[in-house]
């Protein structure tokens, strides 16, 4: 589901949004809420992947989208 912002040039904003981080703002006390990144970078971990191998995967749509599969297949069995 990343592959296509993976794939923008570097001056999108969604791409570059991917890279934000707000300086300053601190969360109530408490469990740390995940926010995008930190959900993919968790699902590309699964993968045995990193955000930077997941960048070069993610320019060919063709080998991204059998990753994606491959990954959906492994996560409905491990849920059975």
């Amino acid at each position: 589901m990343v592959g296509h912002v993976l794939r923008m040039d570097n001056s999108r904003t969604a791409r570059q949004a991917a890279h934000w981080e707000l300086i300053g703002y601190k969360r109530k006390p408490g469990r740390k809420r995940k926010n995008w990144v930190d959900v993919i970078i968790q699902n590309l971990r699964q993968m045995d992947l990193t955000w930077e191998e997941a960048e070069l995967l993610a320019k060919d749509k063709a080998e991204w989208r059998r990753l994606e599969a491959h990954a959906a297949i492994q996560l409905r069995d491990e849920l059975r």
